[in-house]
């Protein structure tokens, strides 16, 4: 009996010595993991805070310069107006044009129209200030000639009547002129054999051409289709859609905007054919104030040395 109670003592006594070292081993582990997570923890709050810091610095940069008046006497009147009020106008057409302008998810302005306004103003040193009141292009721009705004940047195209009212940049983008045609209607004019191309058909034979009202291409249309009828819609998808339904036997717009609708709709490649116009260009420009001619020759002096990041910011946005 007592040998079992001394073999009994003996493996309780045992039992309680590794009881001990088991629990001294999950302290000295709990105390190793919160030594170990801690230097983490202070890392990624002190890369938050630098992150903090590195915004607010970046903020802080995008402040618009508060000059004196002795400064500001140094710069030309047009230019000394804007860095006085310490923003940029500029006249965005209200409807969303992608990828060159729009309204993200989170109500933010996007594109690469914007991504250029915002640098340009960045680099003046003032804020841009952003007038999205007109409801077509032609509305941007007498908006830019009355001094409503001081430019317009929405995917303005060159023309020569605009060029009477505003000044123009040099060039930033280049498209070509293309025609998006209804298959069916196109086969109803006759023997294309007879005509050296599909322009010299519709020009001879082409009854009703669609145009977008308010934009450049009423007046391009014209000039190459003088004789034929116009019917106006209010964007690009209406006019393209209408195209395709037969109310009007073609298109006439960029060919940016029509391959961007015949990739989002591959299907109608079926009733409709694209035509690029090799000899027919589309230019996109900045419509500056006529007032502000200081401002013009600095804007085609930023296009000119800014050049390689605008067509960065295009690419991104796959233009």
């Amino acid at each position: 009996m007592i040998r079992s109670y001394g073999r009994l003592c003996i493996l309780l006594l045992f039992m309680l010595t590794i009881g001990l070292i088991l629990s001294s081993c999950t302290s000295v582990s709990r105390d190793a993991v919160s030594t170990i997570a801690s230097p983490q923890t202070e890392t990624a709050q002190s890369r938050a805070a630098e992150t903090d810091i590195t915004a607010a610095k970046a903020a802080k940069g995008r402040e618009p310069r508060v000059y004196t008046a002795e400064e500001l006497e140094g710069y030309p009147e047009d230019i000394r107006d804007i860095l006085s009020s310490g923003k940029l106008r500029i006249g965005l057409k209200v409807e969303d044009s992608y990828p060159f302008f729009y309204t993200d998810e989170e109500g933010l302005l996007r594109g690469s129209d914007v991504e250029l306004a915002n640098d340009i103003a960045l680099k003046l040193g003032v804020k841009p200030e952003y007038i999205r009141t007109a409801t077509s292009f032609d509305e941007v721009i007498d908006q830019v000639s009355s001094g409503e705004v001081d430019v317009g940047i929405s995917k303005l195209s060159i023309t020569l009547e605009r060029a009477k009212r505003v000044l123009f940049s040099d060039a930033y983008l280049h498209f070509k002129q293309a025609l998006l045609i209804n298959r069916l209607q196109l086969a109803e004019l006759g023997q294309k054999g007879e005509y050296p191309d599909v322009l010299t058909l519709l020009q001879q034979r082409g009854t009703q051409i669609g145009i977008v009202q308010g934009t450049s291409y009423v007046g391009f249309t014209h000039e190459l289709f003088p004789t034929q009828e116009q019917t106006a819609y209010k964007n690009t998808s209406e006019l393209f859609d209408h195209v395709r339904q037969g109310e009007v036997i073609a298109a006439v717009y960029d060919a940016f905007e029509i391959s961007r609708y015949l990739n989002q709709n591959p299907a109608y490649s079926l009733d409709l054919q694209y035509v690029q116009l090799e000899d027919q260009d589309d230019d996109i420009a900045i419509a500056v104030d006529p007032r502000r001619m200081h401002l013009h020759q600095w804007i085609n002096t930023y296009l000119h040395m800014q050049e390689k990041n605008i067509q960065r910011w295009l690419e991104n946005y796959g233009i």
